[in-house]
């Protein structure tokens, strides 16, 4: 394949991907919660959980795999119903600990599992993230040439790993420099009742959505 035709299909699969991990969601949450709660090597095992959710997902798109999805529907609202319910349980963990001083002040063995197992955590809220189906499942799948080799297969999977792991060690050294820690820290209590919101929030919009498709 020419190098510019190799381009036409990376460049925009790159920036689908930038963009889809500048919007704030529970990925950005659970490694905002490693860093500031257990520091920078915590943060980054959740950067690599959610690069590692996100090299499966890819593998599962170039195998075709996805497809079933749309073979077979029940299977995509089970996934975005487990979704629903990890994103709510993460919330609930939230608020008990704003009760106790704030998710960014509790011992390890009170601490939201994002503390204590971020990497599995992390992998877990990829897996399971609507969004992420519906940039493996649909919108990369759009890029990706019937035709393609499997060598091209391989360096989109490789890029998009690459991309994940990068852009999200970013955000876990960012918040895991002192300032921004202590700034977390000093406000746990506000804050931890914030990311239980908006843990919450995003379970139950992604339960409303589910229930509206079973409305009409």
């Amino acid at each position: 394949m020419e190098p510019t035709a190799l381009l036409a299909i990376l460049i925009p699969i790159a920036v689908i991907q930038i963009v889809g991990w500048a919007t704030p969601g529970p990925n950005h949450l659970t490694i905002i919660t490693a860093s500031v709660t257990s520091g920078r090597a915590a943060g980054i095992r959740a950067a690599t959980g959610i690069a590692a959710g996100a090299l499966t997902w890819s593998l599962i798109a170039i195998s075709g795999i996805a497809i079933i999805f749309e073979v077979f529907p029940p299977l995509y609202v089970a996934l975005r119903v487990i979704g629903a319910g990890y994103l709510i349980y993460l919330g609930s963990n939230a608020f008990r600990a704003a009760r106790r001083g704030g998710v960014f002040k509790l011992t390890p063995g009170e601490a939201s599992p994002a503390t204590t197992a971020p990497f599995r955590t992390a992998y877990l809220v990829m897996m399971t993230n609507p969004k992420a189906v519906l940039f493996f499942g649909s919108i990369l799948t759009a890029f990706i040439p019937p035709e393609g080799s499997q060598f091209l297969m391989l360096i989109i999977v490789l890029q998009i790993g690459f991309l994940a792991a990068v852009l999200n060690i970013f955000a876990a050294l960012f918040f895991s420099v002192g300032p921004v820690k202590r700034a977390f820290e000093n406000y746990s209590y506000v804050i931890s009742i914030v990311f239980g919101v908006l843990f919450c929030g995003l379970g139950a919009l992604v339960a409303w959505d589910v229930i509206q498709g079973f409305l009409n």
